[in-house]
Parts: C-alpha cells; sequence; structure tokens
C-alpha cells in the first residue's frame, strides 16, 4: 500500500515538474515571440531606408550620368568655341591681307611713283571728237571698264598708259589718263597724268605729256 501511495506521489512529483517545464517553455516561446515581433517592426524601417537608399543611389548615378554627359558636351563646345575663334582671326587676318594686295594692285596699275599731284591738261587743251583721230594719237579704241578701277594698256616701246574712269553724278564719266615711259637704263620717268571729262562711249582724245591719246569709255554694269 504504501509503494503505491509512493509511486502516486512520484507520478504527480514528475507531472507537476512537467508541467512546470512546460509553463516555463511556452513562457520562453512567448517571450520570444514577441521579441521577434519586436525585431520585425524595428526591421520594418530599417528595410525601408534600404528600399530608400537603394532609390538615391539609382539617383545619384542617373545625375552622375548625366554630367559626365554634359561635361562632354561642354568640352565638344568649348572646342568648337575654339575653332570658332581661330577661323574669326584667320578670316580678319585674310581679309587684311587681300585689301593689302588690292591696294598693292591698285598702285601698281596706277604706277604712281612720285607724290607731286598729276599734270592736269587745261580745258583749252582737251580735244573731244565724234571723227577719227589725229594719225599721231594713239588709239585705244572703245573701252568698257569698271567704275573707279584702272586699266593698264602697254603701248610698247617700254611705253603704258593707265586709264582710271569714274562716274560722276550727271551722268558723265572723268577719266584720268597717265602715261608712263621706261628709260633706257631700266628706270621710270616722271609719269604724265591728264583729266578728261566726257559722255560715255563719246569719243575724245587728249594730250598727255607729248603724247596724244584717243579712246571712248564706257562704264561696265556691275
Amino acid at each position: 500500500m504504501m509503494s503505491t501511495k509512493l509511486k502516486v506521489a512520484a507520478l504527480v512529483v514528475e507531472l507537476l515538474g512537467v508541467a512546470a517545464l512546460l509553463l516555463l517553455q511556452q513562457q520562453q516561446i512567448k517571450r520570444l515571440m514577441d521579441e521577434n515581433a519586436d525585431l520585425r517592426t524595428q526591421l520594418n524601417p530599417m528595410a525601408s531606408l534600404r528600399d530608400s537608399n537603394g532609390h538615391l543611389a539609382e539617383q545619384l548615378k542617373a545625375a552622375v550620368e548625366t554630367s559626365q554627359v554634359d561635361r562632354s558636351e561642354l568640352v565638344r563646345l568649348r572646342g568648337q568655341g575654339v575653332r570658332l575663334r581661330q577661323l574669326e582671326q584667320e578670316n580678319t587676318q585674310l581679309k587684311a591681307e587681300r585689301q593689302k594686295l588690292a591696294q598693292q594692285m591698285r598702285e601698281g596699275q596706277l604706277g604712281v611713283a612720285s607724290a607731286e599731284p598729276p599734270q592736269v591738261t587745261p580745258a583749252s587743251d582737251v580735244k573731244v571728237t565724234t571723227v577719227s583721230p589725229p594719225g599721231e594719237a594713239t588709239e585705244l579704241g572703245m573701252l568698257e571698264l569698271p567704275d573707279g578701277i584702272a586699266a593698264r594698256f602697254d603701248l610698247g616701246g617700254g611705253t603704258n598708259c593707265v586709264v582710271t574712269p569714274t562716274g560722276l553724278s550727271d551722268g558723265n564719266v572723268k577719266m584720268q589718263i597717265t602715261v608712263e615711259v621706261a628709260n633706257a637704263d631700266g628706270t621710270a620717268s616722271q609719269p604724265r597724268t591728264s583729266l578728261i571729262t566726257a559722255r560715255p562711249g563719246q569719243h575724245c582724245s587728249i594730250s598727255v605729256g607729248d603724247r596724244m591719246i584717243a579712246l571712248a569709255v564706257k562704264l561696265k554694269t556691275q
């Protein structure tokens, strides 16, 4: 009888121990579940922050790529600006050289080696004719020349004649006629210049130094 009671008591004690152990485990499980929920609550903002960081990283990458493209475009535009300035400087230099060459050509055509004013033939010495000039006159014929541009004619024997026409407001043409003669030693004698005014296409003759020049001039239409 006593043995049975002891067995029952031992069984009860064992059951109480198992119940206590189960209760302790349930408490631990509940505590762990609460901690897990708390950790999940804490991890949610961290996950959102991670997503935000990823989005910001993508935006930063896109901004860097855009900045690199803009920098490359800026470098290209700067290069074009430098090239444009170089071209402008070259154009300015070429224009200056062209003007210088044009001036040299005009001076060469005029052949004026002296700073003295040209010899202007008095009106009484100017002969305007509508018939053939005298036999001793050098006939240049009908000339169509641009306004203000000198034209050079080789008269032979080292003699040149330069004709510079200028259109006047009244429709007439003023002609500056210069005769240059080369000396035997290769030097040029003092050029002789005369001025004459006539109607376009009107045949006329004028004395320039010791030579008579006959011509008719029309201005070229620009």
